[in-house]
């Protein structure tokens, strides 16, 4: 297993310091709306920090709609082809589409003609990312955070009823809590699942109590999952706390099998 943090570039040294093995920086690192020479200092700067960045996350930002009447396929694919290029180049090998403000569906538009839409980006975006050997993972986000793909179980319905198969699910333990989705909903998406998100009690680090932190490794490990973790928490002190977070994922990855 593999343990990361989501995090900004800045912060990459203090999480290697603490011995995780990749960092997941949000897409906008990569500056894909920049031309390559403005990009270039920011790309080699990530190239050149310890650990690389395996996944990248916040995928599609709010000014390209994924849905509703601004919604532009070709706009999209121009985008998605130079941010999975240069995460390609900087050796991601997921990258997360929650991205919820993209995705809202629109007040008064057609939640049917909205879903229509989604799976076609959706879609679109697997498609890209595979051509740069990039899986893309599918993230519920809950309903205060969108009003779309609200759970895991939601997630893994629709990518299987509209045939996305270039495309992944995220587990994400914080989503999973808020939206008090049972753990049983992990259990059947896991065949789908290609990436996860972790965090403690009140989207603190994953060492806060609060959440059923145990029970979820339980399940991934059963499951025979064996590929990334990523924290995705608020920090109050990202160096002291980073090595005592590590300490704490590898220990419970260790200890959850049942």
């Amino acid at each position: 297993m593999r343990f990361g943090v989501c995090i900004s570039p800045d912060q990459i040294e203090a999480v290697a310091a603490a011995g995780f093995d990749f960092c997941e920086l949000p897409a906008r690192a990569v500056m894909p709306f920049d031309d390559a020479a403005a990009a270039a200092p920011a790309l080699r700067a990530i190239a050149a920090a310890p650990i690389r960045p395996e996944s990248f996350n916040v995928l599609v930002p709010a000014e390209i709609p994924l849905c509703g009447p601004h919604a532009d396929p070709g706009v999209l694919r121009a985008y998605l082809r130079r941010a999975f290029s240069r995460m390609a180049s900087l050796g991601a090998a997921i990258a997360v589409l929650g991205s919820g403000a993209a995705r809202r569906i629109p007040d008064g538009w057609s939640r049917d003609r909205a879903l229509d839409q989604l799976a076609d980006a959706v879609a679109l975006a697997g498609e890209e990312a595979g051509r740069y050997g990039i899986t893309l993972a599918l993230e519920h986000l809950n309903r205060h955070e969108c009003n779309v793909f609200n759970t895991i179980g939601e997630c893994a319905t629709f990518i299987r009823e509209r045939g996305l198969r270039d495309v992944r699910l995220l587990a994400d333990l914080y989503h999973i809590e808020v939206e008090r989705e049972p753990l049983d909903a992990v259990v059947n998406a896991m065949p789908q699942v290609a990436h996860v998100h972790v965090a403690g009690g009140g989207r603190q680090s994953p060492d806060t109590p609060g959440y059923d932190y145990a029970g979820f490794m339980r399940i991934l490990r059963n499951a025979g999952y064996d590929a990334r973790i990523s924290a995705e928490c608020s920090w109050h002190n990202l160096a002291e706390q980073a090595p005592v977070t590590f300490a704490f994922m590898r220990t419970h990855w260790q200890g959850g099998r049942s």
